[in-house]
């Protein structure tokens, strides 16, 4: 349960509570046997894909292939660097990589609340803003900027390391003065209700944890907000996100009062993982947020389990290391965990007494137990430099003000522990990554004590086992039982061995409280350090304090451009800038040896600012430092402030002039952009940079012409009306930097619009619009309105004016004609006016409400026709043709002209005119478009000539119909030399390939419509070869599956038991149940895994046996026989609606479609439901639309899908469109 501590606090405790293809969610709702199906796309176009450019990039792969990290997140190590600011991650990028971690976690990135202490950086009462977000903008004072964000990620993939960003996307701060101006409206949070009963879904999902500000997330302005926030971070270079307070976000199917698109939205950011904290209780979902996560990431995704980091801790806390400690996954599957030993919230929030009772050796010991299993991706939280246990720190009762166990050794930015690079935590991550796939067992080594993690495939050369022994002396293994295979095994850390022979360890050690990593996988990297922190910044005061680290470096010095020198050990703190002048750039210089010989050097730079002066005309200090004392009004000192004259690095201003600026931003490119506006992108933000990047100037932005574009203060550029318009930046001590901007096309209409049709014996017309006589438009007589064609039912009045937001409440309405006349007359009050469209007649004193509609007549329909066209198709023989013809509805459509186009132009071409031509065997759809809607024709074409067409198939082979038939209708091709080859065997990827041509052959839509994966799902598909469209189609409608270790075996031969199973799936896929009369071979055991399908296929046809009495289930099909399959099969499959009654119905179903406004419901129902059918499962094929496992059909956004229903073997489509 939630502990109640201060608002702020609370917020880092949060809550305790794509890419290639469509990929899915599925929920079991806790009140319902329904299940919930919500699609979780691919990433829209321009987003970056994470997956592709980092996996999928061969300079990243040598990389990571090289430190020997996971290739899948979910399989490696990551480590959380708390509180670590961009530069000081990127410093230690290299060390990281080394140290086996696959991924680096950063703290949330956007812009917060502002609450540095007087610029100290300390963590007392601190460290926790970094969670409460002001704004959807990247960059904050604890992090770093964007630049240096976008530096860090470019620098990890360079070392093969990935980027998880912890996304805050369930509230803002809870101090609402501070949120930035866009996002200062209520409307965008939910209602200012503080959680009662977190057990209740949406108590716990629609109001405030502890006082934080609860995102509306059913609005679609935060929705897009967050999910333009995320693309961005993931272009930046992100590679994943954590998901902070997760469980306090409805799920999809989740329907408070509005229907919520949030999780369908922000998931499709072009991450490679996400996970969600989502912190178990009585009434959570944890296995529907784990799907949820799972499903909108690749290779993986999941949630925290916090029970399971709950039960290491209860184990490594009170000294005990039973393997029952560390194997309690309960809530979902290991696979999608996320685990730890302890996470921020266990340790800076003092969950039990933890963090001053856990010491590093025992963290150790719990991160071996969790990291050297099988399980999901597994999380090193690192700990602030010298805090903890080990150090005797944070004493007991200290929690509840925000506090924490912080010692200020360091400040926020600073790396934390050396923990994470330990030896013995390096060789733990180093087998991890060496193991991946392998079984796993833990046991325990004759004691509570002695824990044993075991890996296993069945050879030395692949096995292993961590072993952590916290007793007081070494753990002889010797008669241990093991599942290793025979041989001997080196630790990686000690390098001792031990030796298995026949399931016992018949000889090996491990030493007292140590941790050894026995393989034969092991790695060498040896990590040094020499540093020195804060590692950027200034010098405000008299001097700063620079505190020098080492680890495992010998003979450390430092020197100082000051003229300090000396040897130095970790910890030590010296002071620089006492002597130092405003200007003077300070350099501190360390170095060091490390562990294996190589020599470490870092040189870090502050820059001295001016002291504090007083300046009377503003009351203020200059230069802008925030370390003076601030008073109250009785003369004493602000309870929440102190003096600090050293310690100011953090605060805002620094003094230090800019010697120059510059504009970047959406589309700027050598100082220009250009936008058209038609489609109503009329805004574009741009951001100024000052160097030196500590120069301490504003900027203010100004625009040439106003009527064009118009620039807010904080370089949000609002575009007007078709233009050149330009923007300069220039700082407070004068330098400039402008962008041109040319406008092209015409906005939208204004929501907020007057029109008027002008009086007959008036030259012009004017709008006054004024609030209270004390707000207006403009100075009497107000703005001229602005003549317009036409074009709509309200352009026909002549003339409109859009009104400002600020004039469209309570307001009044003058008409004049800028001389005497006027309506309402002199010395009345004007017309009242409270925002949306109106019209004025141009008599009168009233306006009425009007809906401007379009003068054009839209297409409604397209038909087809034509002689041979019956039921949407046209057969055709090679070298024939036919005329068609398209009737546009209605008769009287403004836009009535026609295009044709051929899906496949080699197999049967269209002219404008529709005059198809049948060039040679196959299939191809052939549509006439007119107005935005469109229908098609399937043409198949067959060639006449004698079956012969292939030199090794004689007419009077008992195959050769079927070769005819199957070349004639594009299913299958020759060798290109003549030959079809009807001997050949069929390999598993020409299997997936003539299934698939079947498929597209009875015009699928699922089949036509699929698109080759970005991503491939087997490990032996390339995304480059032949056969990867066709094989991903079949394992993703279940046709043809894999083996289940990754591998799909393209090239391996396929049996004719094989085939059975093919052929049946393929049916089933086709909705089409058949026979399940049983047939008897003397060779297809009753309990064969084939033997259903074996039966399936003979009883309906589609194959038989030899005459023996045998069936040849093990016997490799040939190509002569899998056409004959294929032909028999295609009789049952090529019509299955003929053999299906079941269908759709619902409010405004017609014809089988439906129009959908978008965020409008329809309830669906499955008609004609097969009688004992166990389900109906509910699916959308796009993300425009989404339908719930109860048949709740929801639009999402503008576009179509088709909603399918599957019963008892039978299927039903019905097309949705979403206006």
């Amino acid at each position: 349960m939630l502990s109640t501590k201060i608002v702020a606090m609370v917020a880092s405790v949060a809550s305790l509570a794509a890419f290639a293809g469509v990929g899915t969610y599925t929920a079991t709702s806790a009140n319902a046997a329904s299940t919930v199906t919500s699609t979780a796309s691919a990433t829209s176009s321009g987003t970056r894909d994470s997956y592709t450019d980092t996996v999928g990039n061969a300079t990243f792969e040598a990389a990571r292939q090289k430190y020997g990290l996971a290739k899948d997140m979910k399989d490696g190590a990551t480590l959380h660097a708390f509180e670590w600011s961009f530069k000081t991650i990127e410093e230690n990028i290299p060390d990281i990589a080394k140290a086996g971690y696959t991924s680096i976690q950063t703290e949330p990135i956007v812009k917060i609340k502002d609450n540095r202490k007087l610029g100290t950086g300390n963590w007392y009462l601190n460290w926790y803003y970094i969670y409460q977000p002001t704004d959807m903008a990247i960059g904050n004072y604890v992090v770093g900027s964007e630049a240096e964000f976008k530096s860090m990620c470019k620098k990890a993939h360079e070392y093969g390391l990935r980027v998880i960003v912890d996304s805050v996307s369930n509230h803002f701060t809870s101090d609402f003065d501070v949120i930035a101006d866009k996002w200062r409206n209520k409307n965008y949070f939910h209602e200012d209700k503080q959680i009662s009963d977190y057990n209740n879904r949406e108590d716990c999902t629609q109001h405030k944890l502890t006082g934080l500000w609860d995102l509306n997330t059913q609005d679609d302005t935060v929705t897009q907000g967050m999910a333009d926030l995320l693309k961005q971070t993931v272009a930046d270079g992100a590679d994943g996100f954590r998901y902070d307070a997760a469980k306090h976000i409805e799920l999809p199917d989740e329907v408070f009062g509005k229907q919520s698109n949030y999780w369908n939205t922000i998931l499709k950011n072009g991450a490679q993982y996400q996970y969600g904290e989502v912190l178990e209780d009585a009434n959570v979902r944890e296995a529907d947020y784990a799907n949820l996560f799972w499903n909108s990431s690749v290779a993986g995704g999941g949630i925290t389990d916090s029970s399971y980091g709950h039960e290491v801790r209860n184990g490594v806390q009170h000294g005990n290391l039973s393997a029952s400690h560390f194997t309690q996954h309960n809530k979902v599957s290991e696979d999608k965990t996320v685990n730890w030993v302890e996470s921020h919230d266990n340790f800076a929030n003092g969950e039990a007494n933890i963090p001053q009772e856990l010491s590093d050796e025992w963290i150790k010991y719990g991160w071996a137990g969790v990291t050297a299993q099988k399980n999901g991706m597994s999380l090193f939280f690192d700990r602030p430099y010298k805090d903890g246990g080990t150090y005797g720190t944070g004493g007991k009762g200290t929690y509840g003000n925000g506090s924490g166990p912080f010692t200020e050794n360091s400040k926020l930015g600073d790396a934390g522990s050396d923990l994470w690079k330990d030896p013995e935590v390096v060789a733990v991550n180093h087998f991890r990554n060496s193991m991946i796939g392998e079984n796993s067992n833990v046991s325990n080594c004759g004691d509570d004590l002695c824990l044993m993690v075991e890996r296993y495939a069945g050879s030395s050369a692949q096995d292993g086992v961590v072993v952590a022994n916290a007793n007081g002396s070494a753990k002889n293994l010797a008669g241990t039982s093991t599942k290793l295979a025979n041989g001997t095994y080196t630790d990686e850390v000690t390098g001792s061995t031990i030796t298995v022979s026949g399931g016992t360890i018949t000889s090996g050690s491990v030493n007292a409280k140590a941790i050894a990593a026995f393989s034969n996988k092991t790695r060498s990297e040896k990590i040094s350090t020499a540093e020195a922190y804060p590692n950027k910044g200034t010098i405000p005061g008299t001097s700063k304090k620079i505190t020098l680290r080492a680890y495992q470096a010998t003979n450390t010095t430092y020197t100082t451009s000051d003229g300090q020198s000396g040897s130095y050990s970790d910890g030590d703190v010296i002071k620089i800038g006492a002597n130092a002048k405003k200007g003077d750039v300070l350099k501190v210089t360390v170095k060091g040896t490390g562990a294996d010989g190589q020599a470490i050097t870092h040189t870090y730079s502050y820059a001295k600012q001016g002291d504090p002066t007083y300046d009377p005309s503003d009351g203020t200090q200059s230069p802008c430092d925030k370390y003076c004392v601030t008073y109250m009004q009785k003369n004493g000192y602000n309870p929440d402030t102190y003096i600090d004259s050293e310690e100011t690095d953090y605060e805002g201003g620094s003094g230090v002039d800019a010697t120059g600026v510059s504009i970047s931003g959406d589309g700027v490119s050598n100082g220009k952009v250009s936008r058209d506006i038609s489609s109503g992108d009329t805004s574009l933000t741009l951001k100024a940079t000052v160097t030196p990047s500590d120069a301490s100037q504003r900027v203010t932005w100004s625009s040439s012409d106003d009527s064009v574009a118009a620039v807010s203060s904080e370089g949000k550029v609002s575009l007007k009306k078709a233009g050149t318009v330009t923007i300069t930046a220039t700082t407070s001590n004068g330098k400039t930097a402008t962008v041109t901007i040319t406008v092209t096309g015409e906005a939208p209409k204004a929501t907020n619009v007057v029109y008027a049709a002008k009086p007959s014996n008036w030259s012009k017309i004017y709008a006054y619009v004024y609030v209270d006589g004390s707000t207006n438009n403009a100075k009497w007589p107000g703005v001229e309105m602005t003549a317009i064609s036409g074009t709509d039912t309200c352009g026909q009045s002549g003339y409109y004016y859009d009104v400002p937001d600020n004039l469209a409440s309570n307001a009044k309405v003058i008409f004049n004609d800028g001389g005497s006349q006027q309506v309402p007359g002199a010395n009345q009050a004007g017309i009242s006016y409270n925002g949306g469209t109106v019209r004025w007649s141009g008599s009168g004193t009233t306006i009425e409400s009007v809906t401007c509609q379009t003068l054009d007549v839209p297409v409604s329909s397209v038909a087809v026709s034509g002689s041979g066209v019956s039921n949407g198709k046209l057969s055709l023989e090679k070298g024939k043709s036919a005329q068609l013809s398209a009737t546009v509805n209605p008769s009287n459509a403004t836009n009535r002209t026609v295009t044709w186009s051929s899906s496949n132009a080699s197999v049967a071409s269209v002219t404008g005119t529709g005059y198809v031509s049948a060039v040679k065997a196959g299939t191809a759809t052939v549509t006439a478009s007119a107005g935005g809607k469109s229908a098609s024709v399937r043409v198949t074409v067959t060639d006449p000539s004698s079956s012969q067409r292939f030199s090794d198939v004689p007419s009077s082979a008992w195959y050769a119909s079927s070769v005819d038939w199957a070349a004639s209708n594009g299913v299958v091709s020759g060798y290109g030399d003549g030959r079809f080859g009807p001997a050949d065997s069929v390999s598993r990827a020409q299997m997936a390939g003539l299934l698939y041509n079947l498929a597209v052959k009875e015009g699928d839509a699922k089949a036509v419509s699929y698109k080759t994966p970005k991503s491939s799902s087997f490990s032996d598909v390339p995304v480059s070869a032949w056969y990867a469209k066709q094989v991903s189609w079949a394992a993703a409608y279940g046709v043809v599956s894999g083996y289940g270790n990754g591998r799909f075996g393209p090239a391996d031969m396929v049996s004719r038991g094989q085939a059975a199973a093919m052929l049946r799936n393929f049916a089933r896929y086709r909705g089409v149940s058949g026979s399940s009369a049983s047939a008897s071979f003397s060779d297809v055991p009753s309990g064969a895994w084939y033997a259903s399908s074996v039966s399936w296929v003979v009883s309906n046809g589609v194959a038989s046996g030899y005459g023996n009495g045998k069936f040849g289930p093990s016997d490799v099909a040939s190509r002569a026989q899998a056409v004959a399959m294929l032909q028999k099969l295609d009789k049952l499959t090529a019509s299955p609606a003929s053999s299906s009654s079941l269908s759709i119905s619902g409010d405004g179903v017609s014809d089988g479609k439906l129009s959908l406004a978008r965020g409008g419901t329809v309830q669906l129902s499955a008609v004609n439901v097969p009688s004992g059918a166990p389900t109906v499962t509910w699916w959308s094929d796009d993300d425009a639309v989404a339908v719930t496992g109860t048949g709740l059909v929801i639009g999402v956004k503008a576009g179509s899908g088709v909603v399918h229903v599957q019963a008892g073997g039978q299927s039903a489509v019905l097309t949705v469109t979403v206006k």
